[in-house]
């Protein structure tokens, strides 16, 4: 049954409306059936408990026909419809008739009309149609009907009495009835359309909260019809705005610390080198100017650096376009890192380089990777400078490359000194070169173990979709 209801509750809104719509009908329909087929029992019931009301519905009762089986003796039956006068002389026995009630004498033998009267209450043509259209709604039950013999003075006669009495109470009740399941099948309708448009309100309610700038408080989970999805959409876009609203928050307060860091680092530079530039400016002594130029040339390294960590901030914090990308064989790896190394080696360390000598795909295709130069060159730079700025020298640098069926991999492998100053306590290098690896379809993967700190690089083959010449 609980599953019944969660399937009926995610249903479409006009297909819950459709149904919703049609068993409200069959309910009220089988109601009014109910009620019109017990009338007569709230008819003996309204008598039980409110005697007056037969007063109002009268009945024909015993008295009725004791008067009317004395008053047959004293008149005689027409010997034919066409006896006027002796319909005439009948005329004072129609009047124990009331005008709900008519009388109708047909001849015992042929069974042929003689005289009558019908209910006075028929006599105008609106009583006459408004008693038409219950008669066809009613289906007659508010005309009750009796035959019998009645003995007049000259013999035995066919006589039907017909009372209209019923229709003060089949009248109001078929109305009742008919007004009632009208009325509940709109009451269950419009329950439903008042629901939904409640949901409807609220959303807007929570859409204005939303517009007022409230992101914290959650969208409640409502039936998975399409107000129920418009909620759910409408609070996936609600935490979706509330985390770009703290990641833009976060990246200004990190861009207003990064400026003021640089402003701060980059002056104290600049004021050294502005003050060795006038120094070697003053003196004429050859081995001071000397050294103050290496010591110019040692700032403008520095300078250099920090608007090297502006531009990785840029490409990890702001929307990069996208590189374009071209397949490289793997040789460019190697030449990359080759370089590197021999600088490494110039600045003091220690390097192992194994790189495979052929690395190449079967059918003789050489391995290639999908990637920028320039991107790849910032990011061996980035790694290659950090080893310079942590490495341990005393260790040696071990740089390792592997190629299986599906990926290019370069390892780099260093101590870590132990006096590391921390210069990237903000790790803005390594978040660049996540970013290029992303851009470039590969991956970055770090450990820092027992002062061992490990790069993994990883770049997917390539497979041209054009079919090589084996021949």
């Amino acid at each position: 049954m609980t599953s019944i209801i969660d399937k009926l509750r995610t249903m479409k809104i006009r297909t819950q409306l459709f149904l919703l719509i049609f068993t409200a009908g069959l309910l009220c329909f089988s109601l009014y059936h109910f009620l019109w087929l017990h009338k007569w029992d709230v008819w003996i019931l309204m008598g039980d408990l409110f005697p007056d009301s037969l007063e109002i519905f009268p009945v024909f009762d015993e008295n009725f026909w004791i008067n009317l089986g004395e008053e047959a003796l004293k008149y005689n039956i027409p010997e034919s419809m066409d006896d006027k006068d002796g319909a005439k002389a009948l005329e004072p026995f129609f009047d124990l008739m009331d005008d709900y009630t008519g009388i109708y004498i047909y001849g015992l033998e042929d069974g042929m009309y003689r005289a009558g009267r019908s209910p006075s209450f028929t006599d105008s043509q609106t009583a006459v149609s408004f008693f038409n259209e219950l008669y066809y709604w009613t289906d007659g039950h508010g005309e009750e009907s009796r035959h019998f013999s009645l003995e007049f003075k000259n013999g035995y006669a066919s006589v039907t009495v017909t009372s209209l009495h019923r229709t003060f109470f089949v009248a109001p009740y078929f109305f009742f009835c008919f007004t009632f399941c009208i009325i509940l099948f709109f009451i269950i309708v419009l329950f439903f359309i008042n629901r939904k448009m409640k949901s409807v309100i609220l959303l807007k309610q929570n859409i204005l909260q939303m517009a007022s700038g409230d992101l914290e408080t959650p969208l409640p989970t409502l039936p998975q019809d399409e107000i129920g999805i418009l909620f759910r959409e409408l609070d996936n876009l609600r935490q979706a705005l509330k985390a770009s609203l703290l990641e833009t928050q976060e990246s200004r307060k990190s861009n207003q610390d990064l400026v003021a860091a640089l402003s701060h680092d980059l002056r104290t530079p600049l004021t050294i080198l502005k003050g060795y530039l006038e120094i070697i400016k003053r003196t004429q002594d050859t081995d001071m100017q000397e050294q103050y130029l290496d010591r110019c040339l040692h700032k403008t390294d520095e300078i250099k650096e920090m608007t090297d960590r502006i531009f990785e901030y840029t490409l990890v914090y702001e929307d990069a376009d996208l590189p374009s990308l071209s397949p490289l064989p793997a040789d460019v790896l190697y030449l990359h890192l080759a370089e590197n190394a021999d600088f490494l080696e110039l600045t003091g360390f220690h390097v192992e380089l194994s790189f495979p000598e052929s690395a190449k795909l079967p059918k003789a295709v050489p391995a290639q990777f999908l990637g920028d130069t320039a991107l790849l060159k910032r990011v061996f730079n980035n790694l290659f400078s950090n080893i310079i700025k942590y490495g341990d020298k005393k260790e040696p640098v071990i740089i390792t490359g592997s190629l299986d069926g599906s990926c290019l991999s370069v390892s780099l492998q260093n101590a870590v000194k132990v006096e590391s100053s921390g210069i990237e306590s903000t790790k803005i290098g390594l978040k660049s070169v996540h970013k290029m690896l992303e851009l470039m379809n590969g991956c970055v993967r770090t450990k820092n173990k027992d002062a061992q700190f490990t790069v993994e690089l990883t770049f997917p083959i390539y497979r041209s979709q054009t079919p090589s010449n084996t021949s």
